[in-house]
């Protein structure tokens, strides 16, 4: 069976997700996306600036940033929600092969968020795609090194014309586009693979998070046994971490987005109601996990050609320390 990738749109014909509508209800803004996660979208305009709007859909493989859209929405208690919504149509598709075909060699562009210890991830997923893909991926390093000097804004805010207060698409894409083109021309890449690790909220029920199209338990098996309310009370939430995914040609078009959850960053301590900090390098040392997670989040991408459970994550030999100290610390709490 061909597997196809959706990518980037461009400004053809446009889709009217209700067109039966005789009229709206709710506010009608025209404006630009800056921002489109799985449960929202957040879209500029001269008058308005950036207002998010909370989406019933997942928008992240339809719409593009900086595509030019139409919204409706309602506001109830300063929270707002799309009624309607008119985006660009007409992407393009491409098959993993077409891709294997011309990608030989990427870089890893790692975006430093808030989560800590994230190389650990940026080392498996690379490790990953050369076994799989049979990709040269160079030092992740590089593009940071290359990012640092470019010094390159991708907030619309900058993009405003002060002449016409509108945001010039132009002066929005083109720096970004530009760090792409130096990332690979830099390293004589066919691609880059930009990465963020992001800090999320994830819903807690009887000690299973659930968030970004992820779960797992957030307790041993034993509290959970004993516990007669699970995670939280039985319902809350505990912070998580987040991959976000994209793969750009050395033009600046989309390739190839994905975006998964990874890991809890808070577990169950005990039988009681307590939770733990749980970082990073506590996750990589379940290699089995890790694999999985590779797998099915990498899958489309780059099927896995072996399916071996890996043994052990290549780590550089900072990471490989505050392994060993969170090892310790852990021995010393039992």
């Amino acid at each position: 069976m061909t597997c196809v990738i959706c990518v980037v749109f461009g400004s053809g014909a446009l889709t009217h997700l209700a067109a039966q509508k005789p009229q709206h209800r709710g506010i009608e803004m025209e404006g630009y996306a800056t921002v489109v996660t799985p449960d929202s979208i957040t879209v500029f305009d001269k008058k308005s600036g950036e207002v998010k709007i909370l989406t019933d859909k997942d928008y992240t493989s339809l719409i593009g940033i900086a595509a030019a859209v139409t919204v409706w929405f309602t506001t109830d208690g300063g929270v707002n929600r799309l009624e309607d919504i008119v985006y660009p149509q007409g992407g393009t598709f491409v098959p993993t092969d077409q891709l294997w075909a011309n990608i030989k060699r990427i870089i890893i562009w790692p975006r430093p968020e808030d989560v800590d210890n994230s190389q650990g991830l940026i080392s498996a997923i690379s490790t990953y795609l050369a076994d799989n893909a049979r990709w040269f991926v160079a030092p992740p390093e590089l593009a940071l090194e290359i990012a640092s000097r470019a010094k390159v804004s991708t907030s619309s805010l900058d993009a405003i014309d002060p002449n016409t207060g509108e945001v010039d698409m132009r002066r929005y894409l083109d720096p970004r586009r530009s760090l792409l083109s130096r990332m690979a021309e830099g390293t004589h890449s066919d691609a880059v693979l930009e990465v963020k690790v992001i800090k999320v909220k994830a819903t807690v029920h009887g000690s299973v998070a659930s968030w970004d199209d992820m779960t797992e338990p957030v307790a041993s098996r034993t509290s959970r046994v004993f516990s007669p309310f699970g995670g939280l009370g039985g319902k809350g939430w505990v912070y998580a971490a987040t991959a976000e995914m994209y793969l750009w040609s050395p033009a600046g078009k989309l390739l190839w987005k994905k975006r998964r959850g990874f890991a809890a960053l808070g577990m169950k301590s005990g039988m009681g109601a307590n939770y733990r900090e749980r970082p990073l390098t506590e996750v990589y040392q379940n290699s089995d996990a890790m694999q999985r997670w590779l797998q099915t989040t990498l899958g489309q991408l780059a099927p896995p050609v072996n399916v071996t459970p890996v043994t052990q994550l290549q780590l550089s030999p900072e990471l490989q320390m505050q392994l060993e100290k969170a090892k310790q610390a852990g021995e010393e709490q039992k």
